[in-house]
């Protein structure tokens, strides 16, 4: 009952997302506890919070077009950025952390096995696995010249701005697709947008699931229902 008065009643005001991460750090505390011998049983496991599921926000093709065209036009600070998000499907974390030693032109790979966080620096991905990414022919296109712009003796893949650093990126996406009349999408639907692209595309479940290093199937079929491939037909 204490549980249940500090998740539901006690913390007041908060989102339901908000409320499922207290519990689960609730839970934890206990399982520490149980760990320690102080309790022999977790008194949080059969409490739960429903969470309604969130709308997924996505770029269709056109749309895409649009922004990187517009963003190129300008020559928006984001744009490699956003590119490179749009033809890999990496998590932000991961784009800050990509070195050009990570970039394989010869095999048309890229290693993805490190991320970057405001809080911990750079760290494990976040299913803490390496993966491999192929490179596409306009990736390998954009890469090249991308390389060419930043010089030999540049370390990371691309450039460090302190939006990004200070968590901004998404904010600042969205404004610019408000601006241009798109899909207002924040920094990390732009993974979403190259995963349902990939799905529209035919690529198997499997190998989206792989590129985009999910862990679990399950994450990988609700963006298969928000491509509209499993009504298809």
């Amino acid at each position: 009952s204490d549980v249940h008065y500090a998740v539901f009643d006690n913390a007041f005001g908060i989102s339901s997302y908000t409320r499922k991460t207290l519990l689960k750090i609730v839970k934890r505390v206990f399982n520490l506890a149980i760990e320690e011998g102080v309790i022999v049983r977790n008194p949080a496991v059969g409490i739960r919070v429903k969470c309604a599921e969130a709308n997924q926000a996505v770029l269709n093709r056109n749309e895409v077009e649009i922004l990187l065209k517009e963003a190129r036009r300008i020559e928006h600070k984001f744009f490699p950025h956003w590119t490179l998000a749009l033809l890999t499907g990496m998590r932000s974390g991961e784009l800050y952390a990509l070195r050009w030693t990570d970039v394989d032109f010869v095999s048309g790979k890229l290693t993805i096995g490190k991320a970057w966080t405001r809080l911990n620096g750079e760290g494990p991905t976040k299913t803490a696995k390496s993966r491999v990414c192929p490179i596409s022919s306009e990736c390998r296109k954009f890469l090249e010249e991308l390389k060419l712009q930043t010089g030999r003796d540049s370390e990371y893949v691309l450039p460090r701005l302190w939006e990004w650093t200070q968590g901004e990126q998404a904010k600042i996406l969205k404004n610019f697709c408000e601006e241009i009349g798109i899909t207002p999408i924040k920094f990390h639907d732009l993974r979403a947008t190259f995963i349902t692209q990939m799905l529209n595309n035919g690529v198997p479940l499997s190998k989206v699931m792989a590129i985009v290093g999910h862990s679990a199937l399950k994450t990988t079929q609700g963006y298969l229902r928000l491509s509209g491939k499993d009504v298809e037909g």
